[in-house]
C-alpha cells in the first residue's frame, strides 16, 4: 500500500535581498508555500527495472534514479519538490516561459492523412488547440514570474545555474527580477538567441531578430564548461609567429630549422607540431615566404554570447510553434552540467529539455500545467529511451508521471475557456490584458474555471474599471458558478453605475449557454484475448467525439472524411498487469513519423496466471481512454 501523504504543508522560502528592486501593484514576496500530494499516474519502464516510487522523495530517488514528469501548476510542483527534499539539489535550470505577448500559444493538431481548411475570420482552426494563454495584466505577470523564480532559486545547488529565455517585450523586467532574486553580482550573461522568425514592427524601428537568454549563477561557485562553436569566418592560414607566448626560438619542421623574426615567438611547442599539426596537415611553408611557417586555424572557436549560429526554435511533428531547438538545449546543458547532473524545466512544453538531457546522460525533471505537453513529452521520451536501449547506450531507462494538486486530466483549462468562447460567440480581444473579448457591445471577462466567481474577482474587475474612466461599455462575466455573496454586490454596483453594468453568464445554470460543458469521452472497441502466455490485442474501432465536433463534418464548409479511425490516434500504450491505479507502460506504439498510423494489432508476452490487460489510447487532442480486460 502506498504511504499516505498529508494534504498540504508550509515550506519556508528565503527572503530576496538583491538590489535594485522592481515594484508593481500587488507585489508580494513568498514567505511560505504549500506542498501538495504527488499522485503516481504512469510509469515507463521497458527494461522492467521495477522502479516505482509512489512518492517522489529525493532520498529515495537518489539511490536508484527514475526521472519524474509532473502534471500540474509549476508553482505547486516546485513547492512539492521542496517538500520532498529537492532543495539545493538541482544542478541546472532552463525555462522558456510564456512571454506575455498577448498572443495565445497554439498547438497545431493535424490528423494523420486528413486535410481541412480554416474558416476565414476565425481565431483558431478546428485542428488548433490552445495550450497556454499569454495575456496577463502586466502586474499579474510580474508577480507570477516573481514567485516561480524565487522557488527555482531555492531548488538550485550552490554550483548551479539558471537560463531564462525571454523576448524584447518583458525581458528587461525579468532581468530586473532576477537581479533582485539572485543578486546583480550573480548575473553572468545575456545571450542572443535566434527567433523562429523576425518580428516586423513597422517602418519606424528595427525588426526584431533575437530573443534573450539570461544566465544567472546561484553563487560564485557556478559549474561552467565553455564549449566551442564553428567559426563563422572561412578557415584561414595564420602565421606561426605570435607575440606573448614564449617558447624556444627554433623549431624543426619538414627537416628545416625555422626561426621567427626579432620580437616574435612560437605559438606551439615542438611536440605539438610533430604530433598534431603535421599529421593533421594543419601546417605548411608559406607560399609567399619560404622562411615563414603557417598553420590552419581550428574549425571551432570558444563560445561567446552570440548564439545566432544555431536555430533558437525548431519545427517538428509535435505541433508546437515555439519548440526550442535541440541544438540550443544541447549547448545549454553541456555548458552548465556534467554527466549525471540534474536538469529541471518547469515549462516543459514539447519536452526538448528532457529529451536532450536524456540523450546527454543527465537526470531530468519536467513539469507542465498542460496535459497535451505532458503527453507529448512522454511520447518523445519513450522513443528516445527505446532507441537508447537498442544501442545499449542507456543511463536512466525509466520515468514516472505524477499528478500534483488534483488537476483535471479530462479537460484542459485553456481548452474549456476556448470552447466557452466559441460556444457563446465571444469575439476574442488579443490586445486587452484584462478583458478576454467582446459579446455584442459588452466587454467580457472569463473567470478561471477552476473556481466560482468570488468577491475578490469582482473587486479586481472594479479596480480595473477605475483605471479606465472613459470606458462606457457594460460588462459580461462568464463563469462556471458563483458564490452566494456575489449577487447582492453586483446588484448594488448596478444601482450606482449607469454605465459599466455587470451581468453574469453562469455556465452551469444559464438557459441559453448552460450545456456547453457536456463532455463526451473517447470510445474504443478493443479485442483482447489470451493465447497461451501471450495477449492478442486488436483495436477494432475508435472515435473521438471532440475531434469529430471540431472537424464539423456535417458543415458545408468542410468536406472532411476520416477513412481510417487510426488517423485520430496519437499513440497506444499497453500495461500487461494493470493494478487499476498505476499504469505501467510495458509496450508503446508511438509512430516514428507524423503521418504514420499506429499498428492497431499487438502480440505481447503476459504472466501465466490471470492478469488484467489495460490498453490506453491517446487521441490527437491529448484525450485518453483506457480499455481493460482480465484474461
Amino acid at each position: 500500500m502506498p504511504k499516505k501523504q498529508s494534504k498540504e504543508h508550509k515550506i519556508k522560502i528565503s527572503p530576496t535581498k538583491g538590489r535594485p528592486m522592481l515594484n508593481w501593484v500587488g507585489k508580494r514576496p513568498l514567505d511560505y508555500v504549500k506542498g501538495y500530494p504527488a499522485v503516481l499516474m504512469e510509469v515507463f519502464d521497458s527494461l522492467k527495472t521495477n522502479l516505482k516510487y509512489d512518492i517522489p522523495r529525493y532520498e529515495s530517488l537518489e539511490k536508484n534514479w527514475q526521472n519524474p514528469l509532473f502534471y500540474g501548476d509549476n508553482k505547486d510542483v516546485l513547492a512539492t519538490l521542496l517538500e520532498q527534499g529537492f532543495r539545493g539539489k538541482i544542478d541546472l535550470i532552463y525555462i522558456d516561459p510564456p512571454f506575455n505577448t498577448g498572443v495565445d500559444y497554439v498547438r497545431r493538431i493535424r490528423l494523420k492523412g486528413i486535410k481541412s481548411e480554416q474558416i476565414e475570420g476565425e481565431w483558431y482552426s478546428p485542428q488548433e488547440q490552445v495550450m497556454y494563454f499569454s495575456n496577463f495584466a502586466d502586474d499579474a505577470y510580474l508577480q507570477w514570474m516573481y514567485e516561480r523564480l524565487q522557488l527555482l532559486k531555492e531548488l538550485l545547488t550552490e554550483t548551479g545555474s539558471i537560463f531564462v529565455r525571454m523576448d524584447y517585450r518583458f525581458g528587461h523586467y525579468i532581468k530586473a527580477l532576477m537581479d533582485e532574486i539572485f543578486g546583480k553580482d550573480h548575473f553572468v550573461n545575456e545571450i542572443s538567441v535566434n527567433r523562429t522568425q523576425k518580428i516586423f514592427i513597422g517602418v519606424k524601428g528595427f525588426n526584431v531578430a533575437f530573443d534573450s537568454l539570461f544566465l544567472y549563477q546561484k553563487s560564485d561557485q557556478m559549474k561552467f564548461r565553455n564549449v566551442r562553436k564553428l567559426r563563422k569566418k572561412e578557415i584561414q592560414w595564420l602565421s606561426m609567429h605570435s607575440p606573448g607566448i614564449r617558447h624556444p626560438r627554433e623549431r624543426k619542421v619538414f627537416g628545416k630549422i625555422f626561426v621567427p623574426p626579432e620580437g616574435r615567438h612560437w605559438t606551439f611547442t615542438q611536440e605539438r607540431i610533430d604530433k598534431e599539426l603535421i599529421p593533421q596537415n594543419r601546417i605548411r611553408i608559406s607560399p609567399s615566404n619560404p622562411k615563414i611557417l603557417e598553420y590552419l586555424q581550428s574549425k571551432k572557436e570558444l563560445l561567446d554570447s552570440d548564439w545566432s549560429d544555431i536555430p533558437g526554435y525548431t519545427i517538428s511533428n509535435t505541433g508546437y510553434p515555439t519548440e526550442n531547438s535541440e541544438q540550443l538545449l544541447d549547448r545549454v546543458i553541456l555548458t552548465g552540467s556534467d554527466l549525471g547532473d540534474l536538469v529541471l524545466d518547469c515549462f516543459i512544453g514539447s519536452g526538448t529539455t528532457a529529451a536532450v538531457a536524456q540523450k546527454l546522460g543527465r537526470r531530468w525533471i519536467g513539469c507542465d500545467i498542460n496535459k497535451g505537453a505532458i503527453q507529448t513529452t512522454s511520447r518523445e521520451l519513450q522513443k528516445i529511451i527505446s532507441e537508447q536501449i537498442k544501442k545499449k547506450k542507456i543511463k536512466y531507462p525509466s520515468f514516472a508521471t505524477y499528478k500534483v494538486n488534483n488537476y483535471d486530466l479530462q479537460l484542459l483549462r485553456t481548452e474549456a475557456i476556448e470552447l466557452a468562447v466559441q460556444h457563446i460567440g465571444i469575439q476574442r480581444t488579443k490586445t486587452d490584458r484584462f478583458f478576454d473579448g467582446t459579446l455584442g457591445k459588452n466587454l467580457v471577462k472569463i473567470i478561471d474555471f477552476n473556481h466560482p466567481l468570488t468577491l475578490l474577482d469582482l473587486q479586481l474587475l472594479q479596480d480595473e474599471l477605475k483605471k479606465r474612466p472613459d470606458e462606457d461599455r457594460n460588462i459580461t462575466i462568464v463563469c462556471l458558478g458563483k458564490e452566494l455573496a456575489v449577487d447582492p454586490v453586483i446588484e448594488e454596483w448596478n444601482k450606482k453605475h449607469p454605465v459599466n453594468k455587470i451581468g453574469v453568464i453562469e455556465l452551469k445554470t444559464d438557459k441559453k449557454y448552460g450545456n456547453f460543458l457536456i463532455h463526451k469521452s473517447d470510445e474504443a472497441k478493443v479485442k483482447i484475448e489470451r493465447k497461451g502466455n501471450k495477449a492478442i490485442i486488436e483495436i477494432k474501432d475508435f472515435i473521438s467525439p471532440t475531434i469529430i465536433e471540431r472537424l464539423n463534418i456535417d458543415n458545408t464548409v468542410f468536406k472532411v472524411k476520416i477513412p481510417d479511425f487510426r488517423a485520430m490516434i496519437d499513440c497506444v500504450l499497453v500495461d500487461t498487469n494493470y493494478d487499476g491505479k498505476i499504469f505501467h507502460v510495458v509496450y508503446s506504439d508511438v509512430p516514428e513519423k507524423k503521418n504514420d498510423l499506429i499498428k492497431s494489432k499487438y502480440e505481447l508476452e503476459i504472466p501465466k496466471n490471470k492478469t488484467k490487460i489495460a490498453v490506453k489510447i491517446v487521441d490527437m487532442l491529448g484525450e485518453e481512454v483506457i480499455i481493460t480486460k482480465e484474461i
